[in-house]
């Protein structure tokens, strides 16, 4: 029996500190995940034997593109202020993001913002890139 299934960007749900993000670039990579670091590493010995080293890194990188006029756009700017400001942990804030028919997505208690947008003014409207660093990110298991 043949599967079939269909995607679209309308049943992703993401949120940035409780709201809703809002604004998203078009493009195949609007929302991007990235761990911080592989799940373990392999090394063989002189004999031959091996042993699997299991990473106790959960961080990852969020990339998310945004149109200039999106208010999540404006929430990271202020947040960003906030970060700037406070630093430490009274800085940091949730993400999560969920595909609702593929159940594929996560959530992280903790972000902060690693890397702010270029600012560029021209013929067209450009993209605006925000990274967010997760110290935990929890994914979710997708459906069978």
């Amino acid at each position: 029996m043949a599967i079939s299934s269909a995607y679209s960007m309308v049943n992703v749900s993401a949120t940035v500190d409780g709201q809703q993000v809002q604004g998203a670039w078009d493009g195949d990579d609007a929302l991007i995940v990235t761990p911080g670091a592989d799940k373990g590493t392999g090394l063989i010995g002189a004999d031959g034997s091996g042993i699997f080293s299991i990473s106790a890194d959960k961080s990852a990188s969020i990339s998310i593109k945004l149109m200039h006029t999106s208010p999540t756009h404006r929430l990271l700017s202020q947040k960003m202020k906030r970060q700037q400001a406070l630093g430490g942990a009274a800085a940091s804030f949730p993400f999560n993001f969920i595909d609702t028919v593929s159940g594929e997505g996560g959530t992280a208690d903790k972000c902060y913002i690693m890397t702010a947008p270029a600012d560029s003014k021209g013929k067209n409207a450009t993209v605006r890139e925000w990274v967010l660093w997760a110290v935990e990110w929890n994914p979710e298991i997708p459906n069978g």
